[in-house]
């Protein structure tokens, strides 16, 4: 498994974690608890989003140790996690008269058209189930 190093750093309103290999894999907990599910979390989201140019090879463990008042700990890349982050792009052709109509709406919700179509395809999933039939 692979793993990162976060630097957890004590304030007195929140533990603040940051992966130094990673610019801008930033986020806080108010415990050690919740400061350690965040950084895994937002490690695996982090790294299922970068661009493959950004993302660097761990640095080794004493290249952090002379950091003062702060805690080292190497926190797990969860592929489960980046799973749930990754995207795929695709292309769809619609008629122009009913994409106007699904850009008005979209718009008046706050949506983007992506967040939109995958609502709308979720919820025609649930309601049209896929019976499978057993072969004999």
């Amino acid at each position: 498994m692979k793993y990162y190093y976060a630097l957890f750093k004590t304030t007195p309103k929140a533990i603040e974690v940051e992966f130094p290999d990673l610019p801008g894999c930033v986020t806080f907990g108010t415990d050690m608890e919740e400061a350690f599910n965040n950084a895994t979390d937002v490690l695996a989201g982090w790294l299922a989003n970068a661009e493959p140019q950004f993302i660097k090879d761990p640095s080794p463990y004493e290249q952090f140790t002379a950091k003062k008042s702060v805690q080292i700990i190497p926190i797990p890349v969860d592929e489960s996690i980046m799973e749930q982050y990754s995207s795929q792009r695709f292309n769809v052709i619609f008629p122009s008269n009913e994409l106007k109509r699904i850009d008005r709406y979209r718009k008046e919700k706050g949506l983007k058209r992506s967040t939109l179509l995958l609502k709308a395809t979720d919820e025609y999933m649930k309601r049209h189930p896929i019976r499978h039939f057993q072969h004999h």
